[in-house]
């Protein structure tokens, strides 16, 4: 042998040695776990739920006829159920944590679960050990299907499989989806601020807003649109439109405080829902707000007078669009509470992130400066709690000083106008 063939000998020893080095197994199977013996039991006929191990052995799908799987777990079932040709997989990756957003998946799951039994097929639901994860999707599924509210859905499950605990998230979660009726509505303001309360936790983790959140980021309502709120706060100095009443996001008072102005709170609170009050009832659907009465009752005295409720170009506001801002904000906060008896606080304007505010995708607090004429109109605060001068803490926070806006239906007058 020749030196140089030497030399290619030992090149391709160590070339193939480089190859094969990454072959150890880094990616995360679900061979590599043991979720314990077999458990699974039938919530209603054919609808299981139950653990890895159940999902996993062949001869029990077979038992309990079982054709659709539905995955709840942070990684997918082995392949030889994933690629099995009786047997149909949905996998929905998540962790078993509070913060783990569920509800987004429910009215994929319910679709999954209602179509497979439609076609006759039984439905296995699991997550690892078959008491968070999965037993959330189940209950979710039995709300939606019966209209029940969470703790008679969880009593009718629990009653089925003793040991289902939904994590506090997960249970919190499963109320909001009984008040929004059974389906996402994402002008609900809980849904809203769970999904910012979720958007800020990242914020905290990335230190700027990552790309799957920008959805809690709501459209500009100073762009010209074809059909605009006619309800708006604006700029105090230029006029230029800041939010609309929708983009509100409102709170009751904890307690009385001389506090003058929002303070940041020195701690990182949790980024889960909190839910106000023990009803999970859906709320109630096209009932007339407090601000609309209170708008038509003053533009009708109005129109009796020949009076306008437009702004004066110096004075700031008239007399009248002070009656219907002030009328209407504490209506509004009225009436938007799920309890009639808790007003809700007017002290500070707590709103959506919006397109406007163009600090908030690359810092994680702020100010908040008008988009035209740059005067300080507020802050905001991704990553700490902010306490409003009523006491309440606000997370994520951003928010407009009264002072700095005022509240104003010259888009309604415009329209009715044209």
């Amino acid at each position: 042998m020749s030196m140089n063939e030497g030399i290619a000998v030992v090149t391709k020893v160590v070339s193939t040695g480089v190859r094969r080095a990454p072959e150890p197994a880094a990616v995360l199977t679900r061979e590599d776990f043991n979720a314990g013996p077999i458990s699974l039991d039938e919530i209603e006929p054919g609808l299981w739920l139950g653990n890895a191990s159940a999902a996993a052995d062949i001869g029990t799908l077979e038992k309990h006829t079982i054709r659709s799987i539905l995955s709840i777990d942070s990684v997918p079932l082995p392949v030889h159920i994933t690629d099995h040709p009786n047997l149909r997989v949905r996998h929905i990756q998540a962790a078993d944590v509070p913060r783990e957003d569920l509800i987004r998946h429910f009215e994929d799951s319910n679709r999954f679960i209602a179509d497979s039994l439609a076609e006759g097929r039984h439905v296995l639901v699991h997550c690892y050990f078959g008491v968070s994860r999965s037993a959330t999707i189940v209950i979710a599924y039995v709300m939606q299907k019966y209209r029940l509210g969470y703790e008679a859905a969880y009593q009718r499950v629990k009653a089925k499989r003793v040991f289902v605990m939904p994590n506090p998230g997960f249970v919190n979660q499963l109320k909001l989806y009984g008040r929004m009726a059974y389906r996402i509505d994402r002008t609900n303001e809980r849904y809203k601020l769970f999904r910012l309360r979720l958007a800020g936790d990242n914020v905290r983790k990335a230190k700027r807003l990552p790309t799957e959140c920008m959805d809690v980021v709501k459209a500009d309502p100073g762009v010209t649109q074809e059909s605009p709120e006619p309800y708006v706060y604006r700029c105090r100095k230029c006029r230029r439109v800041v939010a609309s009443r929708s983009n509100l996001l409102l709170h009751k008072p904890k307690s009385a405080t001389i506090a003058q102005s929002p303070a940041k709170v020195g701690r990182e609170p949790e980024a889960t829902l909190e839910e106000e009050g023990t009803g999970d009832e859906p709320e109630e659907e096209g009932a007339q707000s407090g601000e609309e009465v209170a708008v038509e009752q003053v533009t009708h005295n109005a129109m009796a007078t020949g009076t306008s409720s437009t702004v004066a170009p110096f004075g700031g506001v008239n007399e009248l669009t002070e009656k219907v801002r002030r009328s209407s904000i504490s209506s509004e906060h009225s009436n938007r509470s799920s309890e009639k008896d808790t007003p809700m606080c007017n002290k500070i304007f707590f709103i959506e992130p919006l397109a406007w505010m163009t600090d908030i995708y690359r810092n994680t607090q702020g100010r908040l400066y008008c988009p035209k004429c740059t005067v300080k109109l507020g802050s905001f605060n991704w990553v700490m709690a902010t306490k409003c001068p009523c006491g309440a803490e606000i997370f994520p926070a951003f928010y407009l000083v009264p002072s700095k806006t005022e509240y104003s239906t010259v888009v309604q007058n415009v329209q009715v106008t044209v």
